[in-house]
């Protein structure tokens, strides 16, 4: 078992809001890999799951599976409220040196947790995700209204970046202190906010593509694509404002 009190080389932080159909697989999944890994297997690896109130058994699906990890602990933020809260969480209570915030459903494959790892000891403050939206948007109105999204958070953001929203990033540990203390955007739009705060606070940034990140049946993401994508024009001109403010530096 590890120390204690000895800080985790990695935290991965999970939000898992109604996730009792597919947690189990992924913790187990999970563990598997951190064991046979050859980077990450000698690691100190603490795990946090944080799972909002919900009439599913997620708290108890992912208690049963504790016992995978030696450094584990499942956090309970109360009532729902947005996945940006639930990931800030978890990130401002991780104690590893790196801190990585993942997906329940497991889209962008476990293989690249090791790279973004040796990425951040190469002396990177953050490594974030991209995927190519015309792949992963076959629609044309969704790949329209994404690719308009994404010009429009570079002109609010001042970060040239071609997807901001996949959900796979990783920080040390004082960037995600510094970035998530400043977040106050707490439903899906919160990844652009924190790359826009991690501009302004002049945290060295690697993006990596990730070309076999996959949807994955049975989002726990309820709202309306439309009702979503006024939500982020909205996000995005609070962004700007702040930006203009200074409130991010």
């Amino acid at each position: 078992m590890r120390m204690a009190n000895a800080q985790p080389d990695l935290t991965i932080v999970i939000p898992a809001y109604r996730e009792a159909k597919r947690i189990g697989a992924t913790l187990t999944e999970l563990a598997r890999f951190l064991h046979d890994d050859p980077v990450l297997g000698s690691k100190h690896i603490e795990l946090i799951v944080v799972a909002a109130d919900t009439d599913d058994d997620t708290h108890g699906v992912v208690l049963a599976h504790r016992h995978l990890f030696q450094d584990f602990r499942l956090l309970r933020p109360g009532p729902k409220l947005g996945k940006g809260r639930d990931v800030r969480y978890g990130m401002l209570r991780a104690r590893g040196k790196a801190v990585i915030f993942m997906d329940a459903d497991l889209a962008t494959p476990l293989k690249y947790l090791p790279e973004f790892y040796l990425r951040h000891l190469a002396g990177h403050d953050l490594v974030v995700a991209t995927r190519n939206l015309r792949r992963h948007h076959p629609n044309f109105v969704r790949r329209l209204v994404s690719n308009c999204g994404n010009l429009i958070f570079r002109f609010a953001s001042g970060i040239w970046i071609e997807d901001s929203q996949c959900g796979f990033k990783l920080f040390s540990h004082h960037a995600a202190q510094t970035c998530f203390s400043r977040l106050s955007i707490l439903g899906w739009g919160f990844d652009m906010e924190i790359l826009a705060i991690a501009k302004a606070q002049k945290f060295k940034t690697s993006a990596y593509r990730i070309d076999d990140w996959t949807s994955k049946p049975g989002s726990t993401f309820t709202e309306s694509f439309v009702s979503n994508s006024i939500k982020s024009l909205r996000e995005l001109g609070s962004i700007f404002w702040r930006r203009l403010r200074g409130a991010y530096r």
